[in-house]
């Protein structure tokens, strides 16, 4: 018999609904979250300039998170450099209360530009006051959110570990005094490499509830640096990845803090862009079995590699590495009108193979379908 294909995607998002609603109560939990547990549900993440660039913030849309839901973003790691405004704060809890409602973590990380260049009392003053501030903000806010106090520590700062922790017990301190239970997150020096996770001094109000973020390959690899080398993935350049992670579990297993990957790109796009999509592929695959393997969750560097903010639609040159990465295409989704009631549950559909497209990017939502009968 024909049925309309409408009928079944309304009857799979009656189903869908409730895994939504599932993931939703979860989001707003009010229970905080063990650390360690928080490492298994940060998964494989991105950073965003959603609240830190231009075009990042003009061109956010609430329909971002969900997207990002749906193509296997696990949380994301929102970047901002911008001083803590009224304007500022508005935005950044919209994107926060997005993600939550979408099912994303999110992860507030700060800049700290000042700081890095001259670690002076004065400019750890400001920090504190930008901490202070957005703590205050989210303090009633679910426990999936986290906080990254310093975004990879570089200039002045990463030659001063004592000064670093310092830093790091100040700024713990003033996130405690309205979030005492909150997952806050420090990063060694030497832009956040796990060498150096052995200088960390751990904070006294850390109270339990702290991580520790590290990077490698954060703008990607090279095929002329010997530190970052990858070439066609000999077995002397996967021992540099390995090594890496070596270091990290090591320090988890020595502190029992959990760590997560902040930053690691697919391809070498701010220095040249000289790998290609196959070259990326083959990366991308090693550099996220290795890491499953460990254990360890990661963000990738960074949404606009992948993702076309003005459209608000993946790009489809990048989707062989995306999918090497997260493990999936993009869902064929572009004849779905936007305000249709059933748009949410195509993605469900379609992984569960309940129901595929009429071609790689189509579905002919409206036309008759004919299902069979016994």
């Amino acid at each position: 018999m024909k049925k309309s294909i409408t009928m079944l995607l309304t009857f799979v998002l009656t189903c869908s609904l409730f895994l939504f609603t599932k993931a939703a109560d979860a989001a707003h939990a009010t229970s905080p979250i063990d650390p360690l547990t928080y490492q298994q549900m940060l998964g494989k993440g991105m950073d965003v300039d959603w609240c830190k660039t231009t075009a990042g913030m003009s061109l956010y849309h609430s329909d971002v998170p969900k997207s990002f839901k749906q193509a296997g973003i696990s949380h994301v790691r929102i970047r901002v450099k911008d001083e803590a405004t009224e304007e500022l704060l508005s935005l950044l809890e919209r994107q926060v209360s997005d993600c939550l409602e979408a099912g994303v973590i999110p992860i507030i990380a700060y800049q700290a530009d000042e700081l890095k260049n001259d670690p002076s009392d004065k400019n750890l003053h400001q920090v504190e006051v930008w901490w202070k501030t957005v703590a205050e903000h989210f303090r009633d806010e679910s426990f999936l959110l986290s906080f990254d106090l310093i975004i990879e520590v570089t200039d002045a700062l990463k030659n001063q570990p004592d000064r670093l922790n310092v830093i790091y017990e100040r700024l713990v301190s003033v996130v405690r005094a309205s979030n005492p239970e909150r997952i806050v997150i420090i990063s060694p020096r030497l832009r956040s490499d796990p060498a150096y996770l052995w200088d960390l001094v751990i904070p006294s109000a850390a109270n339990g509830y702290l991580m520790a973020e590290w990077h490698f390959y954060a703008s990607g690899p090279s095929k002329e640096n010997q530190r970052k080398l990858w070439t066609s993935g000999t077995a002397e350049e996967r021992a540099l990845i390995q090594e890496k992670i070596d270091l990290a579990l090591q320090w988890q297993k020595e502190t029992g803090i959990p760590t997560w990957v902040g930053a690691w790109m697919p391809g070498d796009y701010n220095e040249g862009d000289t790998y290609s999509i196959e070259e990326q592929v083959a990366f991308a695959s090693y550099m996220t079995q290795s890491l499953t393997d460990a254990g360890i969750p990661f963000a990738i560097n960074a949404d606009q590699h992948f993702y076309d903010r003005e459209q608000r639609k993946w790009l489809e040159d990048m989707q062989p590495v995306f999918a090497a990465i997260y493990g999936q295409q993009i869902l064929p989704s572009q004849d779905l009108p936007e305000d249709t009631g059933y748009r949410s549950a195509v993605p469900y559909v379609y992984r569960c193979q309940l129901l595929s497209g009429t071609s790689a990017a189509t579905y002919f939502p409206l036309r008759s379908s004919c299902l069979g009968s016994r």
